[in-house]
């Protein structure tokens, strides 16, 4: 076996010899995707960790590393390899470095309920990966394996069939708005659910002046992690535009798609982030690129496979209905849309609703299907999320000031569907409006985006 490859193993793994695993291991912040990815550490499938480029995958996963250590698994039952600095790519490199682990270092006597811990990381520079996991899947029992690729869109296809009900994909997005709290060392308590009738704890109050101050910088600035403390805003624009945008769709996308036309690909994605939470459709954008409707519709499924873009689909119980009514267009984290189009901590209130309604949207998709809602008439409602009692309609008017005709498509989508509740979502009212026999809730977007 290559000593260098050897050499690398054991400085990636400094947890053997009782060395930190990571130097800035303590100041890696609490997030809900990491402790879900901690809650597969029992299970017998193989866990696949994808999410957009820079969201903080490889934090999660040495994080996950740690809280296994912290809850008492010997350090050398612990293997953590990153295939991205490796000189060759063949699948002989991802089975040498598991053998040597398993042989060399894992204890013995590891079995299915004390399992040694692979964690493989940039899995998605190895040829034929799917395969050689599913080899190790089928042969030893007693591992654990945990894989992940910053190229999201080429681990999520070389899932495929090969993985087939071996596996869990698990996504790590970018921040949410309480993790961009965190960040910043705001500590909010837990809010429940707007529809649950409970009440926003009392002590909140120390900190909601923060927390609104706070917000308009992440609706602006988005959720990347690494972005968090970075000033000016051109600076933000600087690191999405060269660590997501160019290296997704002049790098990673060329590796996994057919693209003829990248360039295209980076001005659709432009002319979608000036459409966010706004109607599209395809046969309309097509022309201003010059690129035929079924290829700008390809395209708009590479984007959404590469967790850049999201369709939202209008709320009806029909399925085909569903796939031939327009549809809505979400960037999938308020910084793309800022450095896309050069936006600044100076843009006005329509774009900053715009970007409200996208960070709505975007938060409530982490733990449910969202849909918008339109009839016939032209009345819609922004939000509308799947119910077993009634579906819950909720729109976005992010201004202060707000009138009874802001919830006219409320009022008439409770009428058609028997809603017994309902939510406008604005800037800084709080409230009951009342409409006929409806009663509408207000509640400013930090309460919705604190819920959980």
């Amino acid at each position: 076996m290559d000593e260098r490859l050897v050499r690398q193993i054991v400085i990636s793994n400094p947890q053997w010899s009782g060395r930190p695993l990571a130097e800035h291991i303590e100041g890696i912040v609490p997030r809900d995707s990491i402790a879900e990815l901690v809650s597969y550490a029992d299970d017998r499938q193989i866990v696949i960790v994808t999410g957009p480029r820079r969201s903080g995958k490889t934090t999660g996963i040495v994080s996950t590393i740690q809280q296994l250590l912290d809850r008492g698994v010997a350090p050398k039952r612990t293997l953590y390899f990153s295939f991205d600095e490796v000189l060759s790519r063949e699948h002989t490199v991802l089975e040498d470095v598991v053998s040597y682990f398993l042989e060399n270092v894992a204890p013995e006597g590891a079995t299915k309920k004390v399992p040694a811990f692979l964690f493989l990381d940039e899995i998605q520079f190895i040829k034929d990966w799917p395969t050689i996991l599913k080899r190790i899947y089928e042969t030893r029992p007693n591992v654990k394996i945990f894989a992940s690729g910053s190229s999201s869109l080429g681990v999520r296809k070389g899932m495929g069939e090969s993985l087939a009900g071996r596996a869990f994909d698990i996504t790590i997005p970018t921040l949410s708005f309480r993790e961009y709290l965190a960040f910043r060392e705001i500590e909010v308590p837990r809010i429940p659910p707007i529809w649950s009738d409970a009440k926003v704890p009392e002590s909140f109050m120390l900190v909601q002046n923060e927390v609104t101050n706070a917000l308009t910088n992440y609706l602006v600035r988005g959720g990347y992690p690494e972005t968090v403390d970075m000033r000016p805003i051109s600076k933000v624009h600087r690191y999405i535009r060269q660590s997501v945008l160019d290296r997704v769709v002049y790098h990673d996308l060329l590796e996994t798609e057919s693209i003829a036309n990248p360039a295209s690909m980076m001005h659709l994605l432009k002319i979608l982030a000036s459409m966010s939470s706004q109607r599209f459709e395809i046969a309309n954008i097509a022309p201003d690129i010059g690129m035929k409707a079924q290829t700008a519709s390809k395209y708009i499924s590479i984007l959404e496979r590469a967790m850049l873009f999201s369709t939202c689909y209008n709320y009806t119980r029909s399925m085909v209905k569903q796939a031939r009514s327009s549809k809505r267009a979400y960037l999938t984290d308020n910084g793309l849309i800022s450095s896309l189009l050069g936006l600044d901590d100076t843009t006005g209130s329509q774009e900053l609703g715009r970007l409200a309604e996208t960070a709505a949207y975007n938060h409530l998709s982490r733990t449910s299907q969202v849909f918008f809602w339109r009839d016939p008439q032209g009345n819609e409602v922004d939000i509308v999320l799947p119910s077993k009692r009634a579906p819950i309609p909720i729109e976005l008017k992010y201004q202060t000031s707000i009138y009874k005709s802001d919830a006219k498509g409320l009022a008439r989508f409770c009428d058609v569907h028997g809603c017994d509740k309902a939510f406008l979502v604005t800037k800084d009212k709080e409230g009951i409006m009342e409409i006929g026999d409806i009663e509408i809730t207000l509640l400013p977007l930090w309460r919705l985006l604190l819920q959980t």
